[in-house]
């Protein structure tokens, strides 16, 4: 990177079309993470209740996403700098501390996951030694992603246009297989349960959180797309459609083990699939953390512009791979969503409305209330309630900003 990130991107830089855009979006869901989420809520809804929350949520998540994107495109910056003109310079540098933190948090776990599945996918093809070792594909994996993340995107498209195209391929393939054997085993497939309207809310927040966890990333990567529709719908459908595949798959797994968090690599191996398992996880692993690590160090220069890129890039890549190797945040992966969706729903809330409705466009201390607000809100109904905290935050983020804008004008 040769431009200062608190500048627009030069308009002769903004290469990405609207299919890189969704490339780039659909290879960073791509990855066992998400398909792990889907197992969190099938168990409570069953099949059918699960596939519509999952529609429902996803489609909202990608839609704000979207809407990011647009902001992005338009200024040319990257979403940390974006917000210091909603909230603030100063309250800018918390949520790029928290953004950053969380960011490194998702990269550990994704990583942590890959290798458990590279080092099973290798002893079920009877290798015993390093190569079956997780250690081992922590650290393998953790190096290839830095060094991709080092490159910079204006040089992953090539490289996304294969690897993603692949994956995508390679994701029918295996979707294909894994619902001919459940189909295989009708009998263990709950299509309908009784479910309560708090769990339906539950599920339908857990979904939205995750996508609202992506929020604080995509203007990094839309400023560089050369249309503002092109950013808004490859982001949206980037993450939608492979939202849409993949939580289902999650919680058809889960359904048809009858196990929380259902692993689908154990059916995969099952139908002696490892091979392909090991391409989907090595690939998935780089085209998601990639995307992590960037966001990471871009969040980190709205701190702090004068540090350099690279050096940034081997920090946070041995420091997620350090993480990796003990990864206590697994053991509290719902908790995680739920952090994350307290902070970054009311902020995400906020910047949309200031980019993409003119007249509500005010001083920082308009988005500064509203987010701090939005973020109380989320925090205190999710330890009454246990659900529904993103949405209700989303809600009374977006009353709270459009009166204090009234009441300011």
């Amino acid at each position: 990177m040769s431009y200062d990130i608190l500048k627009p991107v030069p308009r002769d830089r903004r290469i990405y079309r609207g299919i890189d855009v969704f490339l780039l979006w659909a290879g960073g869901n791509t990855c066992l993470a998400t398909i792990f989420t889907g197992g969190l809520i099938a168990p409570q809804l069953g099949l059918i209740n699960s596939i519509l929350i999952i529609i429902i949520a996803a489609t909202i998540g990608g839609l704000l996403l979207g809407l990011v994107a647009i902001a992005g495109a338009r200024e040319g910056l990257p979403t940390m700098v974006l917000t210091r003109r909603v909230v603030g310079r100063r309250p800018s540098y918390i949520a790029s501390i928290l953004n950053a933190l969380q960011l490194v948090g998702w990269a550990s776990i994704l990583l942590y996951v890959s290798a458990e599945a590279m080092a099973t996918a290798f002893k079920s093809l009877g290798f015993n030694g390093v190569i079956a070792d997780a250690v081992f594909w922590v650290v393998v994996i953790g190096v290839v992603e830095t060094v991709y993340t080092a490159i910079g995107p204006e040089k992953w498209v090539w490289y996304q246009r294969v690897a993603v195209t692949s994956l995508l391929i390679v994701l029918i393939y295996e979707t294909h297989a894994l619902i001919n054997y459940c189909l295989s085993m009708p009998e263990k497939i709950v299509l309908f349960k009784s479910a309560t309207s708090s769990s339906l809310l539950w599920s339908f927040d857990m979904v939205l959180a995750t996508a609202v966890s992506w929020a604080p990333l995509v203007a990094d990567y839309a400023r560089f797309a050369s249309t503002e529709r092109g950013a808004m719908m490859g982001t949206w459908w980037g993450y939608g459609v492979t939202s849409y595949i993949l939580y289902s798959i999650g919680a058809l797994a889960a359904i048809v083990t009858g196990a929380y968090l259902g692993d689908p690599t154990q059916v995969l191996m099952k139908l002696g699939l490892s091979a392909v398992l090991l391409f989907f996880v090595s690939v998935s692993a780089v085209t998601t953390n990639l995307l992590n690590i960037y966001s990471a160090v871009m969040s980190t220069l709205n701190v702090f512009p004068r540090l350099k890129y690279v050096p940034l890039v081997i920090v946070y890549g041995i420091f997620t791979t350090a993480l990796a190797v003990v990864p206590v945040l697994i053991l509290n992966f719902e908790f995680f969503l739920i952090y994350i969706g307290i902070v970054f729903v009311p902020l995400t809330t906020t910047l949309i409305i200031h980019y993409l409705v003119p007249s509500r466009r005010h001083s920082s201390i308009v988005g500064l209330t509203s987010w701090i607000t939005g973020a109380v809100v989320g925090l205190i109904i999710s330890i009454w309630l246990g659900y529904a905290a993103t949405l209700v935050s989303l809600i009374v983020t977006a009353i709270i900003y459009t009166v204090l804008s009234r009441l300011i004008s």
